[in-house]
């Protein structure tokens, strides 16, 4: 990604500069103290970083027109750190986002539908990621969406109640999320996950059917709620009548998954 680009391209540059020098013979007299110097400069530099960061209105901005699309599909890759999606785009935007130095983010209609792909490295590098260390999101609430998102060692808050996605997959490897799913409506969510504590909510009314498909280290589900029907699979008394229902499918491995 743009972003890992800069970063590992910066240090590269910089190792091949200074080997240069040394092979010159300009820096031999203080080669030893290379390292030395160079975890100075690193430490000092992310020392600053924690106390000076941009200001909110340097940062890049950008927005994705929702141009007529009667639906929309999301696809977001993110790296390492932290990310927030929740509804709430502007009027006639299919996306509003933060990408400070350079989220890569693509769209194409294909059709009456809208295909929106957004890609987020690691939102802790110094000078590079957002102010605040966090990527944000802002989902179209004006049509209906379908959502695939894939992280890896990411701290995830994904609030949907206010959004109709009918299709929600999340796949996520060592992270911690914080999912609530929609409100209204009829919704389907995919959990892959691997070392993952994933908290998933349904909001009030909402009927639920929960499938687990593999064990868990840590598996709680609020039966009050969703009563177990047998040793893989958890569903509301109401959930065939019900117009606003939640499905769950969870294929973990080691975890811990709270739903309730």
């Amino acid at each position: 990604m743009k972003r890992d680009n800069l970063f590992w391209g910066s240090v590269l540059i910089l190792l091949g500069i200074l080997f240069l020098l040394q092979r010159l013979g300009i820096i031999s007299e203080v080669a030893p103290y290379f390292w030395s110097l160079a975890l100075i400069f690193f430490g000092g530099w992310l020392i600053l970083s924690v106390y000076w960061r941009p200001a909110a209105s340097e940062e890049e901005r950008f927005v994705v027109a929702l141009g007529g699309a009667k639906s929309v599909r999301y696809k977001f890759s993110h790296g390492a750190g932290q990310i927030v999606i929740s509804g709430g785009a502007p009027v006639d935007q299919a996306l509003a986002g933060s990408s400070a130095a350079g989220v890569e983010e693509t769209s194409r209609l294909d059709g009456d539908r809208l295909e929106v792909r957004i890609e987020a490295g690691a939102s802790f590098i110094p000078f590079v990621g957002p102010s605040d260390g966090t990527w944000r999101f802002h989902l179209t609430q004006q049509v209906p969406v379908t959502l695939e998102v894939e992280t890896g060692a990411s701290q995830l808050k994904m609030d949907l109640r206010d959004v109709s996605a009918s299709h929600i997959t999340l796949k996520t490897g060592a992270s911690s999320s914080e999912i609530i799913l929609p409100a209204r409506g009829a919704s389907l969510l995919d959990l892959e996950a691997g070392a993952a504590s994933i908290d998933i909510s349904l909001p009030e009314g909402v009927a639920g059917r929960i499938r687990i498909k593999e064990g868990l280290t840590s598996l709680s589900v609020d039966t009050n709620r969703f009563p177990q029907v047998d040793s893989r699979l958890y569903q509301s008394p109401n959930f065939d009548t019900s117009p606003d229902r939640a499905e769950i499918n969870v294929e973990a491995g080691l975890g811990s998954i709270t739903i309730q």
